[in-house]
């Protein structure tokens, strides 16, 4: 995993399943819920830009982003913890595109709160735009999105345990870079390396074959955009 740190910081979806700011990390902080409307509604937008033009190192001709996957969860509850392990759920999304033990692991949600788990029918391409709306709650105020980066060997793009609160109110709107990250099951290093098992954490990919020029902010192959749409 040459070129890597850690990092301590979609289709149209058809399937539920219910039990202004930017930021570049994977991950919000802040609280939780606390005198908030009882309901609000947000559309999330994907926005993918990982092309043979923007990104032409190794470009594979089968390129796409996998079936996304998205929650509205407790503070409690993380789909990922970049510098952490991967679930094998994660684990095995990253790898084969299979969302089924990712959705079963975390369907129970945490401290017997909802979670409302979102995922998409088919793959995204690689320089579209698509959306979806999401409800949250007063227990249910941080957004977690996970997409397979494919071909490649356990690379994704995601974004763990968004805060959507924002002192006692909700936030409007916010807006996050997507890099590649590395599920750590598999050390290839290209989109498709043969399978090299070397488990590790999980960690942002900031070299081959994303960078560009030696630019960090190259790797960014796309952004997920919340606005809040019921008020």
């Amino acid at each position: 995993m040459k070129n890597y740190f850690k990092l301590l910081t979609l289709v149209l979806c058809v399937g539920i399943y219910s039990c202004s700011k930017s930021d570049d990390s994977t991950s919000g902080g802040g609280g939780g819920g606390g005198d908030l409307e009882a309901q609000a509604t947000y559309r999330i937008t994907f926005t993918t830009n990982w092309t043979e033009t923007t990104h032409p190192t190794d470009y594979p001709s089968n390129a796409s982003f996998g079936k996304v996957f998205l929650a509205a969860h407790s503070p409690a509850q993380n789909i990922f913890i970049p510098g952490s392990i991967a679930s094998d759920g994660l684990k095995l999304y990253a790898e084969e595109g299979d969302l089924n033990d990712l959705i079963n692991e975390h369907s129970g949600g945490e401290d017997n709160t909802a979670i409302t788990i979102i995922t998409g029918s088919s793959n995204v391409g690689t320089n579209t735009i698509v959306t979806f709306d999401i409800n949250v709650t007063p227990t249910t105020t941080r957004i977690s999105f996970v997409s397979k980066i494919s071909p490649s060997p356990d690379w994704f793009v995601g974004v763990n345990s968004f805060d959507l609160v924002n002192g006692d109110e909700l936030l409007e709107s916010a807006s996050v870079r997507l890099f590649p990250l590395d599920a750590g099951s598999d050390s290839g290093d290209s989109y498709e390396s043969e399978n090299s098992p070397e488990p590790g954490p999980i960690l942002r990919i900031q070299g081959a074959p994303f960078i560009s020029n030696g630019d960090l902010q190259t790797t960014q192959v796309g952004t997920l955009s919340i606005e809040r749409i019921d008020n």
